[in-house]
């Protein structure tokens, strides 16, 4: 899957270490689009930070060069998908906090094999 994500030009991971060790991850995607006047839109997933870690920054950061990028590839808009468990554990706020808004109601098919 590595060699995957390497491969496209529009995946970055971002990876959060301390003292060597990754404490953090976080995936922006970045889709082309025909609306928008053509200007693409940018996804965020994977938002994760070791337990140990959180409340010190990871996921700011994290989050910080993720929309740095979007803004510079000039999308119209980021959207950032959480679950509703993470309402009550800070992540919401956080996401609050640097702009997002609660908007859209979110759908999920998982496609399991039968």
């Amino acid at each position: 899957m590595w060699s995957r994500i390497i491969r496209s030009p529009d995946v970055t991971v971002y990876l959060a270490e301390s003292g060597g060790e990754p404490v953090g991850t976080a995936c922006l995607s970045i889709l082309p689009n025909i609306t928008y006047d053509c200007r693409p839109t940018a996804f965020i997933e994977a938002v994760v930070v070791r337990y140990e870690h959180r409340r010190r920054g990871v996921a700011r950061l994290m989050l910080g060069c993720a929309l740095d990028a979007a803004r510079r590839e000039s999308c119209f808009k980021v959207q950032l998908l959480t679950h509703k468990r993470h309402a009550l554990d800070g992540a919401h706020d956080l996401y609050r906090s640097l702009g997002f808004e609660a908007e859209a109601e979110g759908f999920r098919l998982y496609l399991h094999d039968a």
